[in-house]
Parts: C-alpha cells; sequence; structure tokens
C-alpha cells in the first residue's frame, strides 16, 4: 500500500513539473516590430513597449523593416510613412503581398493625418492610423485591440 501511494505522488510531481514547463514555453511575448526612422522616438516605444510585457524590435528605414519583417515574423507592426528609402505605404504593400507576412497587423504612426493620407494607409492595408504625437495610452489601447491582451 505504501509503495502505490508513493508511486502516486512521484507521478503526480512528475505531471506538475511537466505541465509547468509546458505552460511557461507556450507564453511568448507578442513581438512588435516598430519602423521609425527617428531613433529616440523608437527607442523611446520600444522601451514602453518592453516595460507593458511586449517584445519590441526597431527598424530605421523601410528596407531593414521588411527584412526584420521577414526574418522574425512580428505580430504587429508599427509603421511611419515617411521613412528614407522605401516609403511607409511601399513597405506595407509589400509585406501584405508577401504571402509569409500578409497577414501581421500593421497600424500607421505618423504626422501625416490629412483623410487622403489615412485613406491611402487603409488602402495599402494597414488596419489603424493614428497621428503623431500620439498619446501613449490610445497606442495601448489600439495595441491590445489587435493582439487580443
Amino acid at each position: 500500500m505504501n509503495n502505490i501511494f508513493y508511486i502516486l505522488i512521484i507521478g503526480f510531481i512528475i505531471f506538475i513539473i511537466f505541465w509547468f514547463q509546458k505552460s511557461k514555453v507556450s507564453k511568448r511575448k507578442n513581438r512588435i516590430l516598430v519602423i521609425d526612422d527617428d531613433r529616440s522616438s523608437g527607442t523611446i516605444l520600444k522601451a514602453n513597449l518592453n516595460r507593458e510585457g511586449y517584445e519590441a524590435i526597431c527598424a530605421l528605414t523601410g528596407e531593414q523593416g521588411l527584412e526584420i519583417a521577414r526574418r522574425n515574423l512580428p505580430d504587429l507592426i508599427i509603421l511611419d510613412v515617411m521613412l528614407p528609402g522605401i516609403k511607409g505605404r511601399e513597405v506595407c504593400a509589400k509585406l501584405k503581398e508577401d504571402s509569409q507576412t500578409k497577414d501581421i497587423p500593421i497600424i500607421f504612426m505618423t504626422v501625416k493625418d490629412s483623410p487622403y493620407d489615412v485613406k491611402a494607409e487603409i488602402e495599402a492595408g494597414a488596419i489603424a492610423h493614428l497621428t503623431k504625437p500620439v498619446d501613449y495610452g490610445e497606442l495601448l489601447s489600439e495595441i491590445k485591440k489587435v493582439l487580443g491582451s
């Protein structure tokens, strides 16, 4: 009888260890790619997103953003319109044409806020437009809405 009790206890402990390890592995942080040529804005946003529990990655150019997006497959992209080299809308369109990245949601965060600009960004494939300077609470709310977190 004692042997059965010890076997049950050991089995239960092994089950708990495996369950804990599995739950630890499955909880990957949501990865957010920020593509913005303003290094200081990107750095501040990255630090704030990391503090909120996200894994933020930054790119300073459209080309760099495309490369990082294809390599890291983020859960969300925050994209500026005015970038050196490939502009933001073209980056968005290229990501939406690529079978590997087409389903990644994109939020434009830019100073351009005319109705024409907002329409062009949505037509390029973005799910939202936020005008700089962005209220951080509004940005977080949009991120949580998109990622469901």
